[in-house]
């Protein structure tokens, strides 16, 4: 069923002279869920001395503005001496998969792996040392 302006009314009406929902949805041809929801949507008190019809206020609160994700730079560019300089297609387990732009293609170091997916020297720009506990942490080392 579509509300028009006809069908609220005689929403209005009917909840005014205080007939049940059942009965409502009968005259109107629907179910009594979808009047009950309806006259619950519009605020319709169905007490024959407090019927009134309130328009529905939207929401007091704005939306709040999606956090905007921040890129990371790109790597650092490293020295280009004694790496394989690999595509991906080429990339092996045991391969260093530091990104390097080459003339508009990204290639990958290609020495063998120390730590994790870097080699020792890309690792080290990776990766930050383990920062110290303050000597009060509560933590037994």
């Amino acid at each position: 069923m579509i509300w028009g302006a006809k069908n609220i009314a005689k929403l209005i009406a009917l909840a005014a002279k205080g007939l049940s929902y059942t009965q409502i949805g009968k005259e109107l041809g629907i179910t009594k869920n979808a009047a009950i929801g309806k006259a619950r949507r519009l605020k319709i008190d169905k007490s024959p001395e407090q019927t009134t019809y309130i328009k529905a206020k939207p929401p007091a609160h704005k939306p709040q503005p999606k956090p905007i994700k921040p890129t990371l730079p790109p790597p650092p560019p490293a020295p280009v001496t004694d790496m394989k300089l690999l595509t991906m297609m080429e990339l092996k387990d045991n391969h260093c998969r530091y990104p390097i732009d080459k003339d508009g293609e990204t290639v990958f170091c290609g020495l063998p792996k120390f730590k994790k997916s870097f080699c020792q020297e890309h690792g080290a720009k990776c990766y930050m040392p383990p920062r110290p506990l303050p000597p009060d942490s509560g933590r037994r080392t």
